[in-house]
């Protein structure tokens, strides 16, 4: 029996957490997504490269059977006929598996277009049938380790408007294996030209493990700002949102689930669902499986003011005009998330509703001016000098 066999017997709480947050997101995306599309005939496409069997021997659910058991139970008929399913994986006990799964789901008889179904190494699988045709895709790319992802995948994947990534980076298998020599073929195509800086990252020994994982989540994400950069999408913003899993028995990250976008109505939505399942006594997004009285005396909403407070700090060294604007709640945290993104290549973890709650604190305190326009009822913010 292999590894990912012993994987696919029972899920751990992380992967009941995994899956929970790309479905729980998708709950939201796909009819956003559709009101977006309107009446056009444009399809809706997801793809799952490591798609896996669709449930644990348990019975579980994994990611591919959770996703057609949600689209199953769409009230809005319009979505499954826009929707486009395609999994993959290279595994070919696994895709036999989920073949019978598919065929005697529910959804199938429901969908416009067939389920495709391809037992192919990721790599292999020609995604520019899918993305040549300009349609919002939704991927999901969760490989049993690294081998086959690439930053010029992944930016492919994104590149069409409305399409959004949820990659699992396996944080902690980079810092084991990146003195193998033997596995920087490997490397290359996800690090590129910051393959160097990761390794000395991992060697450097100041470091801690939790600030190694996060600053590779880093390196990746400036690589793929790099990818970006040569496409003629290149003037718009991305925006990367990780989510990191603590080691069961170490205070270690053992990977990140990264969220890739190029909107930021989707980086506010995958922001709640992440916040919603991330359990650790800080503001970073981290679940973490040891038993609750192990983690935390303290919650999150202990940290919220001071690292949105952080977090504009940053941002005044990014824009020496910060103070002159004029801000709603929602321009506020997109401006954050910006300078966030040219600071340190992920965005704030901070969601709207603990943004407005922090600035309405901070109007107590006379930090900043709510200013209502006349014949208008929504509030604007004038943040004042005082705040820094």
């Amino acid at each position: 029996m292999s590894t990912t066999d012993n994987f696919f017997a029972t899920p751990s709480e992380k992967s009941k957490v995994k899956t929970l947050i790309v479905t729980e997101f998708l709950k939201a995306y796909f009819p956003i997504i559709n009101r977006s599309v309107g009446k056009e005939k444009k399809e809706i496409i997801y793809i799952d490269l490591f798609c896996g069997p669709g449930k644990y021997k348990d019975g579980h659910p994994s990611t591919p059977l959770a996703l057609l058991d949600l689209v199953n139970n769409f009230r809005d008929d319009n979505i499954r006929k826009k929707l486009r399913v395609v999994f993959n994986d290279e595994n070919e006990k696994y895709i036999d598996q989920l073949r019978t799964i598919v065929n005697n789901h529910d959804v199938v008889s429901k969908l416009t277009y067939p389920v495709e179904i391809t037992n192919l190494r990721a790599s292999d699988v020609n995604i520019r049938v899918h993305t040549f045709k300009k349609c919002p895709i939704f991927s999901f790319i969760d490989p049993w380790g690294y081998k086959d992802v690439s930053v010029a995948q992944t930016w492919e994947l994104v590149e069409n408007i409305g399409s959004d990534c949820v990659l699992f980076f396996n944080s902690n298998r980079f810092i084991m294996d990146i003195n193998k020599e033997n596995q920087l073929c490997h490397f290359l195509p996800i690090f590129g030209g910051q393959l160097e800086e990761v390794g000395k990252t991992v060697n450097n020994n100041l470091l801690g493990q939790k600030e190694k994982a996060e600053r590779i989540v880093e390196l990746f994400s400036r690589n793929l700002i790099h990818e970006m950069s040569k496409s003629k999408y290149s003037g718009y913003t991305l925006y990367v949102l990780p989510f990191g899993f603590e080691a069961d028995d170490k205070e270690k990250i053992s990977h990140h689930i990264v969220f890739i976008t190029k909107s930021h109505k989707a980086i506010t939505e995958m922001k709640k669902v992440m916040i919603k399942h991330s359990n650790t006594n800080h503001y970073s997004l981290l679940f973490d499986s040891k038993d609750q009285l192990q983690i935390a005396l303290f919650h999150r909403e202990t940290f919220i003011k001071e690292g949105i407070m952080e977090a504009v700090r940053n941002s005044i060294s990014v824009d020496a005009n910060f103070f002159n604007k004029i801000w709603t709640i929602d321009n506020l945290l997109e401006a954050l998330d910006r300078y966030n993104m040219k600071l340190n290549y992920q965005v704030t973890p901070y969601s709207r509703e603990e943004v407005k709650n922090v600035v309405e604190q901070w109007d107590k305190d006379d930090f900043v001016e709510i200013i209502i326009p006349k014949g208008r009822l929504r509030k604007r913010i004038h943040m004042k000098e005082n705040l820094n």
